[in-house]
């Protein structure tokens, strides 16, 4: 703590040396043109400015009077403005504005002219006026008083959140472009400044939502995920040393809460850079599906694309880590019967799973088998439409890989067809449930049936047996009275489970005769 304050004590005393070094040279430079003039005898400006000395320290003096006092005003405007935009959205924003190159050009402008016309001012006297001086002064003080407008204007430019969002995202960027000649006593520190960004927009995100701004939110969401995207593309060229853990991160919230097993875990697939991204993701996830639902939904469109993003660069341990989440949002949804959430989580979770079947088809079966798992969590807790929506996405699951004649095609099918549980009940909703499970896999029957592939559509019949025949009627009522494909309601998905094309309706007419013989 003492080191931390020597070196801010020893950045101010730079920062106080530096300004005075400055106006020194702009000083005694000036100082040395006007004498070379002076003994040359013939002096450029002599005709232009006042040969009275008392004049010219009166004008000079009072236009130093006016950029000290313009500077004052644009200061605490300034300081309000930036102050405002911090509170709403990070404190960090204000840091970010005082270290802004341009910020800190104009105030030095400002201080550089008041100091150097003190300078000019007490130094003329009836022997000698320094008229090159006091030509440079003036346009110093001409160029502090026009640039006041088009400094507010960048201001406020830069204080809209996509400006400074993008800002930290380059310099998140710019970090990652240092790592791979960086030297290994650089790369903690290095670390630590990305997970600042990081952090950084993760806050805004999370005060966004607290405050009703899903633009602002999802902003950081995308922002994130592309962060996470170009990280992954360079992940491959960096020392094994970033990687490793630091010992810091039983201090970080991020990762405090973890256990030995699981900081191991993550060192060894290498992931805390994606750990703490989704942990971001995660948090905004909780906090809006109640509020803001589609911040929600863009915390999962985007843990998608980077799961997608994973199986580009085959990055198996960051693959891992977004099935971990996306199970996470699905616990989360499922305990707080939020089925909304569950189903938009299901559909982005089977796009990761449609990819994957043309790299690792074997992946898929995992990403079945918690599809299975969390429908019948759903069901036992009583949270509706989901085993539903898990039957159809497995179903779709199910169409791709036979399309894309994948060699485990029949173990995804039987995953699909113990999805139903046999209820004994007789509570409509469970009754519904299983219907609707059933009515998807009818629907892969009259897929295979269309495709002339009986031997996998007689293995769903088989399994359908078992049904009574007053259920088999519901369902074969159901399919063939629904003939709208758009769902009636506004939904994300906005398609009707129970509806097949004519095509695969006529199909079905076999299937169903199996039963009658």
């Amino acid at each position: 703590m003492i080191e931390g304050k020597k070196k801010t004590y020893r950045t101010y005393l730079k920062l106080f040396i530096s300004l005075v070094v400055i106006s020194a040279i702009i000083y005694f430079i000036n100082r040395f043109i006007d004498r070379l003039l002076f003994v040359s005898g013939e002096h450029p400006f002599k005709g232009v400015f006042a040969t009275d000395p008392g004049n010219l320290t009166n004008t000079l003096g009072g236009l130093g009077e006016v950029v000290t006092a313009v500077l004052g005003v644009e200061l605490t405007a300034v300081a309000i403005i930036a102050e405002l935009a911090a509170n709403k959205y990070s404190s960090n924003v204000m840091i970010l504005f005082i270290l802004n190159k341009i910020n800190i050009f104009v105030v030095t402008l400002f201080v550089l002219t008041a100091s150097n016309t003190i300078l000019v001012v007490n130094t003329i006297t009836e022997d000698f006026i320094p008229y090159w001086s006091v030509f440079f002064d003036l346009i110093l003080i001409m160029i502090s008083l026009l640039i006041v407008i088009p400094h507010l204007y960048y201001v406020f430019n830069f204080l809209q959140p996509k400006n400074f969002i993008s800002l930290v995202q380059r310099q998140a960027n710019r970090i990652l472009k240092q790592l791979p000649p960086a030297m290994d006593n650089e790369i903690e520190n290095l670390r630590n400044e990305f997970y600042d960004r990081i952090e950084f927009i993760r806050d805004i995100g999370i005060n966004s939502v607290t405050q009703g701004d899903s633009a602002v939110s999802i902003l950081c969401i995308t922002s994130l995920k592309e962060l996470t995207v170009d990280y992954l593309r360079m992940k491959n060229s960096f020392p094994a040393k970033w990687f490793l853990r630091s010992g810091k991160e039983y201090l970080d919230p991020d990762f405090s809460a973890y256990s030995e097993f699981v900081i191991d875990r993550i060192e060894k697939s290498k992931t805390f850079v994606e750990r703490k991204v989704f942990r971001a993701y995660d948090l905004l996830f909780n906090i809006s599906r109640r509020t803001l639902r589609d911040v929600a939904a863009g915390v999962l469109l985007n843990s998608g694309l980077i799961g997608e993003e994973t199986i580009s660069f085959h990055d198996d341990g960051a693959l891992e880590c977004t099935f971990r989440y996306f199970n996470s949002y699905l616990r989360f949804a499922i305990n707080d019967h939020d089925p909304r959430s569950a189903f938009n989580a299901l559909e982005h979770y089977r796009v990761i799973g449609e990819k994957l079947l043309d790299v690792n088809p074997l992946k898929v079966e995992q990403i079945a088998f918690y599809f299975k798992y969390y429908a019948l969590e759903a069901q036992k807790q009583g949270v509706l439409f989901i085993l539903e929506t898990t039957a159809h996405d497995l179903c779709l699951l199910n169409e791709l890989a036979y399309k894309k004649k994948v060699p485990n095609i029949r173990e995804l099918l039987l995953v699909f067809l113990n999805l139903d549980q046999p209820i004994e009940d007789t509570n409509h909703s469970n009754e519904m449930s299983l219907i609707g499970v059933r009515i998807a896999q009818v629907k892969l029957a009259g897929f295979y049936l269309l495709q002339g592939e009986r031997k996998l559509a007689r293995l769903i019949y088989e399994d359908m047996q078992v049904e009574p025949r007053e259920r088999i009627n519901r369902i074969y009522e159901l399919i063939y009275t629904t003939t709208v494909e758009e769902f009636w309601e506004i939904t994300p998905r906005g398609v009707n489970f129970y509806y097949l094309p004519p095509e695969r309706r006529e199909a079905l007419k076999e299937f169903f005769e199996w039963f009658e013989k």
